[in-house]
């Protein structure tokens, strides 16, 4: 059972235009009406507020999900760690740059897309939930703590097991030469931060990007061009 046959991750900004010059200069491609692409996911830019990142569906068979068992409300599905999934039974609006997204190539600065990242407090519960929406689990790990990553297709999710976290959810990006690319990024005024305070703070390895509309991405260096993702 899918979720639809096209999926968006929606960004809620106070100003789209700017906020897409912002993801224009990291390298995402404006293919209008507010919509960004990084040859993997499409990032929509909606005025107003909201829960960022949420994902929204479209072409979706709303009365046979909840036949399926899923509890939706409104059109909208909330997984347990808080995530918006927001679905339509309109067309999509546009086509999906790829067949797979584990597979698609990456056209930005960034490197490729490797998923959405949710820090959540039990990962069975939340696992669970994702299975019953439709996707596949596509590995899952203990160490170094509980983890594992999810697909439908269309979408990447992977689930972090953390007892607290404030930073809930981020946008990662894999790259073998991101410590170059965290220095360009750094040298022309993006915000970057360490992981953690424990290691050298003048290593570039593994960045956090701090974006000035709510959302962050991990930039990790490193390669996943043969991996599933």
């Amino acid at each position: 059972m899918k979720l639809g046959s096209y999926v968006e991750i929606l960004h809620y900004v106070d100003d789209p235009a700017a906020a897409g010059d912002y993801y224009q200069r990291l390298g995402l491609v404006a293919l209008g009406d507010d919509v960004y692409t990084d040859g993997r996911y499409h990032l929509h830019l909606a005025p107003g507020e909201g829960s960022n990142p949420s994902l929204r569906y479209y072409g979706s068979d709303i009365d046979a999900l909840i036949a399926g068992g899923l509890d939706v409300e409104d059109d909208r599905l909330i997984s347990p760690a808080g995530i918006n999934i927001l679905l339509s039974s309109e067309p999509p609006p546009r086509d999906l740059p790829h067949d797979n997204v584990a597979k698609a190539p990456d056209i930005t600065r960034l490197g490729k897309f490797g998923e959405v990242s949710a820090f959540i407090p039990d990962i069975n519960v939340e696992c669970a939930f994702w299975e019953a929406a439709g996707y596949a689990t596509l590995g899952r790990y203990e160490h170094p703590s509980p983890w594992g990553i999810w697909q439908d297709q269309l979408m990447l999710i992977g689930l972090h097991q953390e007892a607290d976290s404030d930073e809930p959810f981020a946008i990662c990006h894999f790259s073998p030469d991101m410590k170059e690319v965290n220095g360009q990024l750094k040298a022309e005024g993006f915000d970057l931060q360490p992981f953690d305070t424990s290691g050298d703070p003048e290593d570039l390895t593994w960045q956090k990007l701090m974006t000035p509309y709510g959302l962050m991405f991990y930039l990790f260096t490193g390669d996943i061009s043969e991996a599933q993702p």
